[in-house]
């Protein structure tokens, strides 16, 4: 479910990756036991170590520190969002790694940058649903002459 080879196809649908179905870390840890989010961070954090091609990379328990901190501070990410951050991370969108993959700076990068460009995102969706909402009420809404005619029947039948 949702292994690493998967991030290229959250990050080819940024909308999906956000607004899918897909479930959060926390759901995770709450279907699958605690930590499952963990479990499942390791093999995107280890791909993600390995894509970058730094010569010193995470050990075993640094990535399962990463993991950690990142199942707790950012528990309400989608899986495909994580996937989506990944695939950033390792095309250099939050900066280069020189020499070795560093713990805080993938944590900066996902309470900074792409904090920032979910917000926007959720932001420009808010914004469409808003718009559909009202395109919507406007298209159900009555008419002047539906309004004036409605009036004059109710005024007939003694109810205004």
């Amino acid at each position: 479910m949702f292994n690493p080879d998967l991030q290229q196809i959250a990050a080819a649908n940024e909308d999906r990756a956000m607004f899918g179905t897909a479930p959060m870390l926390c759901v995770l840890d709450a279907a699958y036991g605690e930590g499952s989010a963990v479990t499942w961070l390791i093999p995107q954090l280890h791909n993600m170590c390995v894509a970058v091609g730094v010569k010193t990379k995470l050990d075993d328990e640094q990535l399962r520190q990463l993991a950690v901190m990142i199942r707790n501070e950012f528990g309400y990410l989608k899986v495909t969002e994580v996937m989506l951050f990944m695939w950033r991370l390792k095309g250099g969108h939050y900066g280069e790694f020189y020499g070795s993959v560093d713990m805080q700076r993938i944590m900066r990068a996902l309470r900074g940058k792409y904090s920032e460009e979910r917000a926007r995102i959720l932001d420009r969706h808010e914004a469409e649903l808003r718009a559909e909402q009202q395109r919507q009420w406007a298209k159900d809404a009555l008419k002047p002459e539906e309004i004036e005619a409605l009036r004059k029947r109710l005024q007939q039948e003694g109810k205004i």
